[in-house]
């Protein structure tokens, strides 16, 4: 705990001002995590009997599937003004080639895939590239971008750190044992009422007004896929027998360890802001 706490008092600060102090520095910060994600995903599968050229072929494909995204949503989007459909589009086709080379090279019912499963697999690298991908979406929105970037990501760390925190001291009902035995009913319901003073918050911090209902109505949302996206990345873990997906974040584990909930919310909250018109 005391590694973990060390660790979001360097981290966070680092993150807010790499964030505030431009794209660039946004851009920056999602490189290094999709690729960093990237390696730690690729250590989930079963390499070991495997020739070095299939697994740089394995390899290049998942950093295809999660880095190429963060690259087509920053020019097409932020730059050449393209459409969000189309982007999309784009991130679809990425996702298909990838997978289409890799059943090219080797059976898609390879050992490699013996633990957690092929479409399992690819899915899940797909949602890590897709989710990075959305930061300089939601960065780049008028008037409110930077804003909603740091309302977001704050509200992603209040929920965990109370969830955390209160389940456990509190947390005696468990909600989803088999895929994580520590998430709490006592624990979810202390991150999602920590949210409420949170967002009155940030929005007074930021000069931002949002109707009272939607401002609820988002806090549960994304309550919920705080507790989803964190539940996602717990089921992938347990299906590759492993507890942390690395190490570089001491106290934390690793990349995807930390990042479970915010890749989801981000991908939520971006559409919430545009189907709402936040």
């Amino acid at each position: 705990m005391k590694n973990r706490i060390i660790s979001s008092i360097v981290g966070i600060p680092i993150i807010f001002f790499l964030i505030i102090w431009s794209i660039i520095g946004l851009i920056t910060l999602c490189s290094i995590i999709s690729f960093i994600a990237a390696y730690e995903i690729n250590k989930m599968l079963i390499l070991k009997n495997n020739t070095k050229l299939k697994n740089r072929i394995i390899f290049l494909n998942i950093i295809l599937i999660t880095c190429l995204p963060l690259v087509f949503s920053t020019l097409f989007i932020n730059f050449l003004n393209i459409s969000s459909n189309i982007m999309f589009s784009i991130y679809v086709l990425i996702a298909s080639l990838s997978i289409l080379v890799y059943v090219t090279a080797m059976p898609y019912k390879s050992e490699i895939f013996m633990k957690i499963g092929f479409w399992k697999f690819w899915i899940y690298s797909a949602f890590i590239g897709f989710g990075i991908a959305h930061f300089p979406l939601l960065y780049h929105l008028e008037p409110y971008g930077l804003e909603l970037t740091l309302i977001i990501i704050s509200l992603t760390f209040t929920f965990d750190i109370f969830a955390l925190f209160i389940g456990k001291k509190f947390g005696k009902t468990k909600i989803f044992p088999k895929i994580s035995p520590n998430k709490s009913l006592q624990g979810y319901l202390g991150g999602l009422f920590s949210l409420f003073p949170m967002m009155y918050f940030l929005q007074t911090v930021f000069n931002i007004s949002i109707m009272l209902y939607i401002s609820i109505m988002v806090i549960i949302i994304i309550s919920f896929s705080s507790l989803l996206g964190d539940l996602y990345e717990s089921y992938m873990k347990r299906k590759a027998e492993i507890k942390d997906s690395g190490s570089i974040i001491p106290g934390h584990g690793g990349i995807l360890d930390r990042t479970d909930s915010i890749l989801m919310n981000v991908i939520v909250f971006y559409w919430l802001v545009i189907w709402l018109k936040i």
